[in-house]
């Protein structure tokens, strides 16, 4: 799918009714900082071509620090919502994007897939808002009045929510004076007709302690982990040449791998073990070497293509194990290339990645210096 999407997570607000001192975004779910998670949700979809992080003057040395890991714009919010949505959508004109989604920091359970869903449908339209039923009965309760309110005529409002760049950021602009609590409001009253899609009740907003408790509970506790294991094994001979690839890295060495691509083992044996853990076959059935389109390639491609299959189907890495099985070269100083490299290719934390480096004590064709074998293991993980 298209990344010309931008995302602006608002983060902006100081929730007194959670806390006095601390806002909300800024408390912990398993050791994860509200606003962490919510950033990282929308980096894990690799939809968005940037992402923008709306906070307060106040706080934007915290903000900074906890997302200084990641690549995101971020921006001075206003006094409002509305303020702060308009800052970080002229912030945004100069990436140029179509599309926009608007995402509060404190709805940290958003699902990848329905991230992928509005995404997807705002592509074809001009408006897209997650809602969600009213179960309950509902009563206007003022002055001494008790009086019943029909519900089917009420929808409960949630974020993300998608627009036309340019239409928000007009209706925005046009109606900068007022002060409305959603987007969506403000685009309907531009005259744009708004879509709604399917809400999601875990994706609520974390507005009182009450409702941090049920988050920690939600996730991480409440869901069913399924975890699998997958296995991948690669071989390839030397022939003659002046450096061998090793996980994305150029080695210098006076022989090279042979192979149909650039014969990379480690992202070979890396790619299959992926592969393996989510059943989706091996590596020669994606990439046959006996298609010419494939030919000096770089693995790189194998490799991202098994990591794209892997999210789609809900899956993240938890921890790679590698080991080069070699005589030559001595591969250690690469140890920590090799890391960094897997590390911003699979976006994994380099200390979940372990490489090891063997010999086979002189024995077989690994021993006479004849190639270089790798066993890659890999466990990935999903919530049920």
């Amino acid at each position: 799918m298209s990344q010309n999407n931008l995302a602006i997570i608002l983060s902006g607000g100081l929730g007194k009714r959670f806390d006095k001192k601390l806002p909300k975004q800024f408390y912990k779910i398993d050791n994860k900082y509200i606003l962490e998670i919510s950033v990282d949700k929308f980096i894990k979809s690799n939809l968005f071509k940037k992402i923008i992080v709306v906070t307060s003057l106040e706080f934007i040395d915290l903000t900074k620090e906890v997302l200084k890991k990641r690549t995101v714009q971020i921006v001075v919010g206003g006094t409002t919502r509305q303020k702060s949505v308009l800052n970080g959508l002229i912030e945004g004109k100069k990436y140029k994007t179509k599309n926009v989604l608007i995402h509060d920091a404190a709805r940290p359970l958003i699902r990848l897939s329905m991230i992928k869903n509005i995404v997807n449908r705002i592509q074809k339209n001009d408006c897209v808002i997650p809602m969600i039923n009213i179960n309950d009965s509902l009563r206007k309760v003022q002055n001494n009045i008790y009086e019943d309110i029909k519900r089917d005529d009420v929808k409960i409002i949630q974020t993300p929510q998608a627009f036309k760049f340019n239409k928000i950021l007009n209706a925005h602009l046009k109606l900068k004076n007022k002060n409305f609590t959603d987007d969506s409001i403000i685009l309907s009253k531009d005259g744009i007709k708004i879509d709604q899609i399917e809400g999601d009740f875990i994706n609520f907003k974390i507005t009182t302690k009450d409702d941090l408790e049920i988050a920690t509970m939600i996730e991480g506790k409440k869901y069913n982990q399924i975890v699998k294991v997958g296995s991948g094994f690669d071989v390839h001979e030397f022939e003659e040449g002046n450096s061998i690839k090793l996980f994305g890295i150029k080695v210098p060495f006076n022989k090279k791998l042979k192979g149909h691509s650039d014969a990379d083992v480690g992202l070979h044996a890396l790619t299959d073990a992926i592969l393996g853990a989510i059943g989706k076959g091996d590596i020669g059935e994606h990439f046959p070497p006996s298609n010419l389109k494939w030919k000096n390639k770089s693995s790189k491609i194998f490799l991202l293509h098994s990591k794209k299959l892997m999210e789609e189907n809900d899956y993240k890495i938890n921890n790679i194990d590698l080991t080069l099985i070699c005589e030559k070269p001595k591969i250690t100083k690469y140890k920590t290339q090799f890391k960094e490299k897997i590390s911003i290719l699979l976006n994994v934390n380099t200390q979940d990645i372990n490489v090891k480096a063997t010999t086979t004590e002189r024995l077989g064709f690994l021993g006479r210096e004849e190639g270089i074998a790798c066993h890659a293991i890999i466990t990935v993980s999903k919530n049920e």
